[in-house]
C-alpha cells in the first residue's frame, strides 16, 4: 500500500474533513477504569505482563508471570508468556532467569515439534549470551540424537528459520523498536531478512511472527526518520490485520496480546503528524479507543502527545487547548521523568502557538530541569527553541540571544555525536547554522561584538575543511559564509564608527580585513547565485559608504555609495537607489582636488 492509499484505510477513521469533535476528545482521553479485573488465563496474563514490563513495572509483571507460569495453555500463548518473562529477566539484569526462561523455551518448542526452531533459538541466544548452557541443554523429551550424529553435535539450522529468529530477538529486546543506542541500519537490515525468509520458515514455526516483525519494522523505520516508509509498512500491517486474524477470542474479537494494533496506529499518528495532521488524528483516537482498558501510560501518553501535534497542525485550535490541558495532567503519571519531556514540549508549544507565552513557560521549565539532569541533548534542543521563540514574541532580545546560542550548541553537538544517524545530520547542520546566524542579527541589534564573534566563528567553523559542512548544500553554506563575513564586518565597523574620526588606527585596519574577508566570501559565490552575490555586493558598500560619511571621510564614502547606488540599480531596487543618491547629495559635491 502506498502512501496515497492513506486516505481510504477505514481502520484510521479515514480522512477527515474537519477535526474530532470535543465531545469525542472525552472519551478517547479518559484514563482505563482501574483496577483492571485480574487476568483469567496465561493469554490474558502474557498480554498485561507486556504492559507493564512497557510501562516500567517490572516487578508487578513478574510477579504476575510466576502465577500463571504454570498453567495449562496452548503452546503459543505460553511461548508469548516466556518470551515476556525473558525480556523482564534482561530488564533486572537476572542472568541466572534468563537461562532458566531461555531453557525452558526451547524444551516448550522441542516438545512442540519444532526442532529446528529450537535449534535456532540456542544459536540466537548464544550470540548474545544469557542462555549459554542451560538453553543447549534443555530437554528434548525423550527424543533421541538423530541418526548419523552424535548427542551433543549441532544440528543444522534452515537459513530462513535462523533469520526469522533473529529478528524475533531483536523485537523481544526492543517491545517498541529500536534498542537503546543500537544501529539502525543494523535493526532494519535483520528485520527485512527476516520478513523475506519468513515464507520459508513458516511451516517450521510455532505462531505466526510476520505481524510482530512488521510493527517493529515500521517502528524502527519511524524511529530512524524514514516516515514514509514507516507509514507504508504501518498500512500494510493494518491491512494484514483486517483481512485474516490469526485467531478469533470466543467473543469474535481478534486476540492482540502485544498491542500491535494501537501500536501501528502510534506509528501513523506520528509519521503522519504534519503531512495529514486530520488523518494523523483519526489513527491517534482509534489506537485510544482500543486501550479502553489498557493500563500503560507510556504508550497512552505517547498517543496523545501525538495527537496534540496533528491537531495543532491542523489549527484546530479549541480541540489542541483542551488535549494539551489533559495532557499536561497525565504526563504526571508516567514512571519516569525520561518519557515525560516529549508531553511537556508539546504542551509548551500548544501555548506558545496559543500565544500563552507565561503559561507555556511552566512546562517549559520542567522539560529543561528533566533535560539538564538526564544530559538528553534531543530534548534540550527543543526546549531551547521553543524558549527563544517566546522571547522573541515577548520582545526579550538578550535572553532570546542566550536561548538561540544554546539552540546552536545543542545542535552542534548532536550533528557531531557518533551515535546520531546520518539522516539526522543535514537537519541538525542546518539548525546549528540558522540558530548561529539569528544569535549573530540579534547580537548585532543589542550591539555586543563578543556575541556577534562566536556566532559566526561557530558558522565558519562548520564551512572550513573537515568541519561538516560538505554536507550541506553548497549555496546554503556559502550564504552563511557571507552572512557570518558581512556580519563580522558590521560589527568591526560599529565600534570603530564609536571612536570616531580620531579612531585607533588598529580598529581600522581590522575594519578593513573583515571588509576584504566578507569581500572574498562574496567571490566564491556558488555557479548561478550571480544575483545574491550582487545583492550582499550592494549591502557591503552601502554599509560601507554610511560607516566612512560618519567618519567624515566623505571622499571614500561618495566612492562606496556610488558602487552601492550602481549595484541597487542593477537590481532593481528604487528605494535603495533613491536613499543612496539621498546620501551622495548630503556628502556634496567631490572635491576637485581630489
Amino acid at each position: 500500500m502506498n502512501l496515497s492509499d492513506a486516505a481510504s484505510l477505514p481502520a484510521g477513521g479515514g480522512e477527515r474533513d474537519e477535526p474530532p469533535t470535543l465531545d469525542a476528545l472525552r472519551l478517547a482521553l479518559r484514563p482505563p477504569s482501574l483496577p483492571l479485573p485480574s487476568p483469567d488465563g496465561v493469554l490474558g496474563a502474557a498480554s498485561r505482563a507486556h504492559d507493564l514490563l512497557h510501562a516500567e513495572r517490572r516487578e508487578e509483571a513478574e510477579a504476575l508471570i510466576e502465577r500463571f507460569r504454570r498453567r495449562s495453555a496452548p503452546p503459543e500463548t505460553r511461548l508469548l508468556l516466556l518470551r515476556v518473562s525473558l525480556r523482564a529477566a534482561h530488564l533486572a539484569g537476572s542472568a541466572e532467569r534468563a537461562r532458566q526462561d531461555a531453557a525452558e523455551i526451547v524444551s516448550l518448542l522441542r516438545r512442540s515439534g519444532r526442532p529446528a526452531q529450537a535449534a535456532a533459538t540456542v544459536e540466537v541466544l548464544l550470540e548474545r549470551g544469557p542462555a549459554r548452557t542451560d538453553a543447549r541443554s534443555a530437554p528434548a523429551t525423550g527424543s533421541a540424537p538423530a541418526a548419523g550424529r552424535h548427542r551433543g553435535e549441532r544440528a543444522e539450522i534452515p537459513a530462513p528459520v535462523l533469520a526469522v529468529v533473529r529478528g524475533l530477538e531483536l523485537t523481544s529486546l526492543a517491545p517498541q523498536g529500536l534498542p537503546e543506542g543500537g544501529d539502525p541500519r543494523r535493526a532494519l537490515a535483520r528485520l527485512r531478512a527476516a520478513l523475506r525468509a519468513l515464507p520459508a520458515a513458516r511451516d517450521q514455526l510455532l505462531g505466526d511472527p510476520e505481524p510482530e516483525l512488521r510493527l517493529r519494522l515500521a517502528q524502527t523505520l519511524a524511529g530512524a526518520g524514514d516516515h514514509r516508509a514507516a507509514t507504508t509498512e504501518a498500512l500494510d500491517l493494518l491491512e494484514l490485520l483486517e483481512a485474516g486474524p490469526t485467531g478469533e477470542e470466543p467473543g469474535g474479537a481478534a486476540p492482540d496480546p502485544l498491542r500491535i494494533v494501537p501500536s501501528a496506529h502510534a506509528v501513523l499518528a506520528r509519521t503522519l503528524g504534519t503531512e495529514r495532521p486530520l488523518l494523523a488524528a483519526g489513527h491517534s483516537l482509534s489506537a485510544l479507543r482500543l486501550m479502553e482498558e489498557v493500563d500503560d501510560p507510556p504508550l497512552r501518553i505517547g498517543l496523545i502527545t501525538d495527537l496534540l501535534v496533528a491537531l495543532m497542525a491542523a489549527g484546530a485550535t479549541a480541540q489542541a487547548s483542551f488535549t494539551a490541558g489533559r495532557l499536561a495532567s497525565l504526563q504526571r503519571t508516567l514512571p519516569s521523568d525520561a518519557l515525560r519531556t516529549g508531553p511537556l514540549l508539546a504542551v509548551a508549544a500548544q501555548r506558545v502557538q496559543a500565544e500563552r507565552y507565561d503559561a507555556a513557560r511552566v512546562p517549559l521549565d520542567q522539560a529543561r530541569r528533566i533535560a539538564r539532569e538526564r544530559r538528553d541533548h534531543r530534548a534540550a534542543l527543543e526546549v531551547a527553541r521553543l524558549a527563544a521563540s517566546i522571547h522573541e514574541r515577548t520582545g526579550e532580545h538578550a535572553a532570546s540571544l542566550r536561548e538561540l546560542r544554546r539552540l546552536a550548541s545543542e545542535a552542534r553537538w548532536l550533528a557531531d555525536d557518533l551515535g546520531t544517524p546520518a539522516a539526522e545530520r543535514v537537519p541538525l547542520l542546518e539548525t546549528e547554522l540558522s540558530a548561529n546566524a539569528l544569535a549573530l542579527r540579534r547580537a548585532l541589534d543589542l550591539g555586543d561584538l563578543t556575541q556577534v564573534e562566536i556566532a559566526a566563528a561557530g558558522v565558519l567553523r562548520r564551512a572550513r575543511e573537515g568541519g561538516g559542512g560538505h554536507l550541506l548544500r553548497p549555496e546554503l553554506l556559502w550564504d552563511h559564509v557571507v552572512d557570518a563575513r558581512v556580519g563580522l564586518f558590521l560589527a568591526t565597523g560599529h565600534a570603530l564608527a564609536e571612536t570616531g574620526p580620531e579612531g585607533d588606527a588598529a580598529d581600522a585596519t581590522a575594519y578593513e580585513e573583515r571588509r576584504q574577508e566578507a569581500l572574498r566570501a562574496l567571490d566564491a559565490m556558488p555557479a548561478g547565485h550571480d544575483a545574491r552575490a550582487r545583492y550582499w555586493g550592494a549591502y557591503l558598500e552601502d554599509r560601507h559608504a554610511h560607516l566612512l560619511a560618519e567618519r567624515g571621510e566623505a571622499g571614500r564614502a561618495r566612492r562606496a555609495a556610488r558602487r552601492a547606488r550602481d549595484g541597487w540599480a542593477h537590481l532593481g531596487r528604487d528605494e535603495d537607489v533613491a536613499r543612496l543618491e539621498q546620501l551622495l547629495a548630503a556628502l556634496g559635491p567631490e572635491d576637485p582636488a581630489h
